[in-house]
């Protein structure tokens, strides 16, 4: 038996070692951390610099338009009537639902336009430095799946694109596939296309990105009132908007309005929860703390009511015309060109379709890619940048396979309640801790200080406090979540709470942890600066950036040598006793 020389073993491990290293963040660039280590930190999850905040006044409110003008919004919309909702209950829920939204959208923006920190970095000061990581990967996972799901709306949109250019030809293409695969051949072979298109987009940095938003803020509304001018000229109009199907009919008069203004919001927030979370990892690129401020409220509840209006109505009007409730769009797309089969009708389906496939690229890169490289790099600090994440967010988004989640409308409701429990809670906890424990004060070189004693280090560095207050905001929608899949398990009083899931789950975690701090106050400043009083966002006025006066050192963002030494050895005291 040959064995190799001692030689070649030590050139294979140096070789590995060296490949190694070459994925090590640190090696990306040439330029040194500026707080913290490469435990904790590396370039991208640093506080944005002045230089990189590139995002102004128009590009989150441009960003929450056109995210609400695209198929996830519509389709909730529409889905409402085809689960049985009268167009009633489902308008008001839409408008409590986006009321909502706009609220929470801005209480999450702003720890992230103040400190500019993402929601990886964030997340530390509420959870604790590995406490945080769980929450990290919560969101990481939703992200992935959503990326997926967008994908899958591209691939029928790019499908009824391709119909529109070369008709019969590829309508009459073959299903190969059996039918328990839900998904076909063309609806896969689009995938993989929409997949390809998108990934070099995965290699663009957040703060180049809002040049693709702002394109598609102006594109989406032209198309979509464009295509409900249209239902409403060829179909019913709002004539037919009460006429619901035999199987709505049912279903709304087993449900008392209560209730199915409650579900409804509940799917509302359902479209919106990942993006909820998601906001500090966009806010941190703003310029000023009014670039992500009340304007960016606004354009959530005006652009959500908008289209789950228009989704309503056209899904309403086409449904008297067709007697059916077309919920996806690209269903009412196809069934348009099925009736429609003209010219005129070819090229402007093309239109619509081309541009909610546009409209798709930009909400997976901003809902679902760019923070799903952000908790990458919250979680991989030393290997993975935000750029690797969207990468890695892009495989795994073919590997969930989302066909299987949206097969019909009442698996997509409950897919978009399912998840409301756990991002909920923690949605609550985020404002609660930056508005009531803090006062709107995060100190920043604490976030990268991973050691006993620190400010964000809690217990074992872990913030039991929080952590419990999520589990008791969770735990309120688990029946319900029970009911959704096997509803003979679990009385109608567990289903009714899965219907007021995000408000229960929120307002639940809310109130568990307004109470844990007043019963245990955190500590809001470090030892040495502990003395000072706690005023409202004391630590990002006058340019100070979750800083202390003479504690940044010449490079502007790590503390000053002096500055530094003290906390270290305070660190250390506190860790020998």
């Amino acid at each position: 038996m040959h064995f190799p020389s001692t030689s070649k073993l030590t050139a294979r491990f140096q070789s590995k070692e060296a490949f190694i290293d070459s994925l090590k963040t640190t090696n990306t660039d040439g330029e040194h951390l500026s707080v913290g280590n490469s435990k904790w930190s590396n370039k991208d999850l640093e506080p944005t610099p002045p230089e990189d905040r590139t995002w102004t006044w128009y590009n989150l409110p441009l960003y929450w338009g056109s995210t609400a003008f695209g198929t996830a919004g519509w389709n909730a919309a529409a889905s409402l009537i085809a689960v049985g909702l009268t167009w009633q209950q489902a308008f008001v829920s839409c408008v409590l639902g986006s009321f909502i939204s706009a609220l929470v959208v801005v209480g999450m923006a702003r720890p992230g336009v103040q400190y500019h920190i993402g929601y990886p970095v964030l997340a530390r000061s509420v959870m604790g430095m590995y406490g945080s990581m769980f929450f990290v990967f919560i969101r990481a996972a939703v992200g992935a799946i959503w990326y997926g799901i967008q994908s899958y709306y591209g691939a029928n949109l790019m499908s009824t694109c391709l119909r529109c250019i070369f008709g019969h030809k590829w309508n009459d293409w073959p299903n190969t596939l059996p039918l328990s695969a839900d998904v076909t051949s063309k609806q896969l072979l689009c995938f993989f296309l929409v997949w390809l298109l998108e990934l070099p987009f995965c290699f663009v940095h957040p703060r180049k990105i809002h040049y693709l938003f702002t394109v598609k803020g102006l594109i989406m509304p032209f198309a979509t009132f464009g295509f409900f001018g249209w239902c409403m000229a060829h179909g019913t109009g709002l004539k037919t908007i009460d006429h619901q199907s035999a199987a709505g009919q049912k279903a709304a008069a087993a449900t008392t309005t209560g209730w199915a203004v409650m579900n409804g919001i509940n799917v509302v927030m359902g479209t919106l929860s990942p993006m909820l979370v998601n906001q500090p990892d966009l806010a941190r690129y703003c310029k000023k703390p009014r670039d992500a401020g009340m304007l960016q409220g606004v354009s959530v509840f005006v652009a959500k009511v908008l289209i789950f209006f228009l989704g309503l109505a056209a899904t309403s009007s086409m449904q008297g015309e067709y007697g059916k409730a077309y919920w996806n769009m690209w269903d009412l797309n196809n069934a348009i060109l099925d009736h429609n089969w003209t010219p005129t009708a070819r090229f402007g389906i093309f239109l619509v379709s081309f541009s909610y496939l546009f409209s798709t690229f930009g909400t997976n890169l901003g809902a679902n890619s760019i923070p799903f490289g952000a908790d990458m790099t919250g979680l991989f600090p030393r290997y993975l940048t935000i750029r690797r994440g969207q990468v890695i967010c892009a495989i795994l988004g073919v590997a969930l396979v989302p066909w299987k989640l949206i097969a019909t409308a009442q698996t997509f409701i409950t897919f978009l309640g399912s998840y409301n429990i756990f991002m909920a809670p923690l949605c609550a906890i985020i404002i609660v801790d930056y508005c009531f424990a803090r006062k709107g004060n995060i100190h920043v070189p604490s976030l990268y200080r991973g050691s006993k004693g620190g400010l964000y280090w809690f217990t074992s560095g872990i913030n039991i406090s929080g952590v419990f207050a999520w589990i008791s905001g969770t735990v309120m929608g688990l029946p319900g979540l029970v009911a959704a899949y096997n509803p003979t398990l679990v009385p109608q009083a567990g289903k009714n709470m899965y219907k007021m899931g995000w408000i229960l789950c929120f307002t639940t975690a809310a109130t568990v942890y307004f109470i844990c701090i007043k019963i245990r106050p955190p500590q809001v400043f470090p030892e040495g600066f502990d003395d000072m009083p706690v005023t409202w966002e004391y630590l990002c006025q006058e340019g100070r950036d979750g800083f202390f006066d003479g504690e940044r050192g010449a490079d502007g963002y790590s503390p000053s040598e002096s500055v530094a030494e003290k906390m270290d050895i305070q660190i250390g005291e506190k860790e020998k006793v």
